[in-house]
């Protein structure tokens, strides 16, 4: 059987016909495929493709829920809020386990907060904090500051010091105002004496005056020049002590000064310390609304429950929470073909693309730097949470899905022809 077979496959006839096929055959066959070839390549070159970049993305808002978290690790021993109440900013929400006394603190920041001029404030007019617990230290350290403030205004020392000397000043100008009139007065008897001299000297010298009478009227002139000498030199003495009563003056008004900054700059410091650790105290045991909103519990609910370090215990939706906006945390890879102005199709988990379309929006804007090994990116969703099918998805917050982002447009052919392109570049490299 198969030597016949053979025989038929290697007979005249059927070597003739293969040998020679016949020409409308092929050139029709070859139409064919070329035609085949050509609508191809034509399709190929007029499909574009869109290259896309996949990443997670979370649908939240452009004022997002405010999450707060426990900052020590202990309990719950007050709720002022229940689940979805109304809050307002500033409000107190919890109270986490503390040694301090919440309203001595409250009444103390309440207090602290009205001091504008602590200069002003009488240490005696405040109450007694005992419960304070770690800012106990710092009350005490404002409250003796504020008794030294105190004691050096009340006693003023260098303002006893400053009139003292003032006194002494008045005192010196007018006795040596007194002494300038004595001088006058000395001066004015020593011209009579030197006249009265000159006379004598020339009866003298006419042999009507005796030479004892001459002496006498000599020591009384010369009395009179050392008594007007006396005179000048306590008046240059008590000039000089004058001038250093004023330099002392100067001197005791300079230490009143910079002393009574000192005082104040302490007690001003010490009422700032106090203030920073109310602060601190604050954001440690109390969980305070940040906005005005709706608060949410999580997982705690009761009081006395125990909450770990940094740990989530409620949120709070603010009232205004603008419009919805798709935050992605782009990796570095195939980040820099991401633009801005982008098309960006989402896939939300929590409904499925097929059955409720894809939502559409619109790369707003990209991180100048990376945070991390990914990028922030920021997606504006044109048509709020409509669907490319129509439908309107309910939104809550921090909804995940995924966000293609639709990058640059290449033809089928490129596409089909790049990776060759790629080996051929390498290959000549």
């Amino acid at each position: 059987m198969k030597d016949k077979k053979n025989e038929i496959i290697d007979s005249e006839p059927v070597r003739e016909i293969i040998s020679n096929p016949p020409g409308k055959l092929v050139r029709w066959g070859t139409t064919a495929i070329s035609a085949v070839i050509l609508i191809i390549l034509f399709f190929a070159w007029i499909i574009r493709y869109p290259n896309t970049v996949p990443s997670p993305v979370h649908i939240t808002t452009e004022n997002p829920p405010v999450t707060l978290v426990s900052k020590i690790t202990g309990r719950i021993i007050g709720w002022n809020v229940r689940d979805m109440e109304m809050v307002r900013k500033g409000q107190i929400l919890a109270v986490m386990e503390t040694a301090a006394s919440v309203e001595q603190v409250n009444r103390l920041k309440e207090i602290v907060d009205t001091i504008d001029n602590p200069g002003l404030v009488s240490d005696i007019s405040l109450p007694l904090f005992s419960e304070l617990g770690e800012i106990q230290e710092y009350w005490g350290a404002f409250l003796k500051n504020l008794s030294d403030y105190s004691n050096y205004i009340t006693n003023d020392f260098y303002g006893f010091k400053i009139r003292s000397v003032t006194e002494e000043i008045s005192g010196l100008e007018e006795y040596i105002g007194r002494v300038k009139e004595k001088e006058r007065l000395f001066e004015e008897n020593q011209r009579i004496e030197a006249r009265k001299f000159s006379r004598d000297s020339s009866l003298y010298a006419g042999a009507v005056f005796s030479e004892s009478e001459l002496e006498l009227s000599r020591q009384t002139f010369n009395r009179i020049n050392i008594e007007l000498q006396d005179v000048r030199l306590d008046r240059a003495a008590k000039t000089i002590e004058l001038a250093q009563k004023r330099q002392e003056l100067q001197d005791y008004r300079i230490k009143r000064i910079e002393e009574g900054a000192r005082f104040y700059s302490v007690l001003t410091e010490s009422l700032n310390n106090l203030k920073a650790r109310i602060k601190i105290w604050e954001n440690t045991y109390l969980l305070i609304s940040p906005v005005d909103g709706i608060v949410t519990f999580t997982r705690f609910w009761s009081q006395n429950q125990i909450v770990g370090r940094d740990e989530p215990v409620l949120s709070v939706v603010p009232f205004e929470t603008g419009d919805y906006v798709g935050r992605v945390d782009l990796k570095m890879q195939r980040s820099g073909k991401v633009k801005t102005g982008q098309t960006v199709n989402i896939k939300l988990t929590g409904y499925p693309y097929l059955e409720y379309g894809m939502v559409r929006g619109i790369v707003k804007s990209k991180s100048l730097v990376p945070s991390g090994d990914a990028y922030i990116i920021e997606i504006t969703l044109t048509d709020g949470l409509r669907t490319l099918y129509g439908k309107e998805l309910e939104f809550t917050q921090n909804m995940q899905g995924t966000a293609e982002i639709m990058t640059d447009s290449l033809r089928l052919l490129q596409k089909i022809v790049n990776p060759f392109r790629h080996i051929i570049t390498k290959n000549r490299l």
